[in-house]
């Protein structure tokens, strides 16, 4: 099967599935997903774009589950390059306001801090922090979290830097 009709397939799934049944669906093909990166050098552009599309359409992020597709990018981070963390973090930024689920929310800012330089993600985080200013209580504080562990992963760089190489 051609990697356009796996990704067409992944698509029908996600967006016809049950609200109820979302987790579960997205996280079965989340993981099809990254056994189709496993079989691959680097991240075909084809895939990286399904992922951004994701994150963009309301049928999609509306449902729990999508959180499953950072794992994925986090775990693949390898095959990542500067333009695919800038593409991603563009969507992120024009419908963050429209994330509605904690899960989704939270994985957003844990990946943020986990995946991108420092000074990229504190720039991503201003933006969030206006955002998520304007979400309702209950959907605001990811922001401060995502700032938590940013600080504890730049903490642990700058100790490993400073350790010496035993």
């Amino acid at each position: 099967m051609t990697d356009k009709k796996k990704l067409e397939q992944y698509q029908s799934k996600l967006t016809g599935c049950a609200f109820g049944k979302s987790e579960s669906v997205f996280q079965t093909v989340a993981d099809s997903f990254e056994d189709d990166l496993l079989e691959v050098d680097g991240l075909p552009e084809d895939y990286f774009n399904f992922v951004v599309q994701l994150f963009s359409e309301a049928e999609i992020y509306s449902k729990p589950g999508l959180w499953n597709f950072l794992l994925v990018l986090g775990t693949e981070k390898h095959k990542l390059h500067a333009g695919h963390y800038k593409a991603l973090s563009k969507q992120i930024i024009e419908n963050y306001e429209k994330y509605l689920d904690r899960d989704l929310c939270l994985a957003v800012c844990d990946f943020i801090a986990r995946n991108y330089f420092f000074a990229d993600a504190m720039e991503i985080f201003e933006q969030l922090a206006l955002i998520e200013s304007r979400k309702p209580t209950e959907l605001q504080g990811f922001v401060n979290d995502g700032l938590r562990i940013l600080a504890a992963e730049e903490k642990r760089t700058l100790d490993r830097k400073a350790s010496p190489i035993q």
